[in-house]
């Protein structure tokens, strides 16, 4: 009986073990993913045909978001075909001090110190958004709070970073 809950255990952390391949999200990137490179590198990297959102369909012309099918988990945004922010979508991948989806709003303030810069949420100002600025303000990192647990991580371009929804 012992061994069928090993290979059951196992088997539930299989889907977790693939989000996004093991990466972390980083200030400048996730993986071999860098904030600045182009469309059709990133494609290239994740080795699979990224489709841009036709501009039509867009809230905004010259940005779009997308999940690559190989990288679950991760929302990539480009602006003006540049790779400006990458969010968080599923629990399992970790920000680069190990700050996840669910975690304790507590933990960004003991990772991040005294860098973390908080503001009230854009649509519910009983929650914060916490930010930290890096790479001498070139680079974020951002956590959404909902009751007392990190709901949201993304990490990107300072600019992009501050955006409240999507490309908006």
């Amino acid at each position: 009986m012992g061994w069928r809950n090993v290979v059951l255990g196992a088997a539930m952390a299989l889907p977790l073990m693939a989000q996004a391949g093991g990466w972390t999200v980083r200030f400048d990137g996730a993986g071999p993913l860098k904030i600045g490179m182009g469309f059709d590198t990133v494609s290239k990297i994740l080795g699979e045909k990224l489709e841009r959102t036709p501009k039509a369909l867009r809230g905004t012309p010259n940005c779009f978001q997308l999940e690559p099918a190989g990288q679950p988990g991760l929302l990539l945004m480009f602006v003006d075909d540049t790779l400006r922010r990458i969010d968080v979508m599923e629990e399992g991948i970790a920000s680069e001090r190990g700050i996840v989806l669910g975690d304790p709003v507590g933990k960004v303030a003991k990772s991040y110190g005294e860098a973390v810069m908080a503001r009230p949420q854009a649509y519910d100002n009983t929650e914060q958004t916490l930010m930290v600025k890096a790479g001498g303000g070139q680079y974020g990192i951002g956590f959404d709070t909902s009751k007392g647990k990190i709901a949201a991580i993304y990490a990107g371009a300072w600019k992009e970073v501050q955006y409240d929804e999507g490309c908006l």
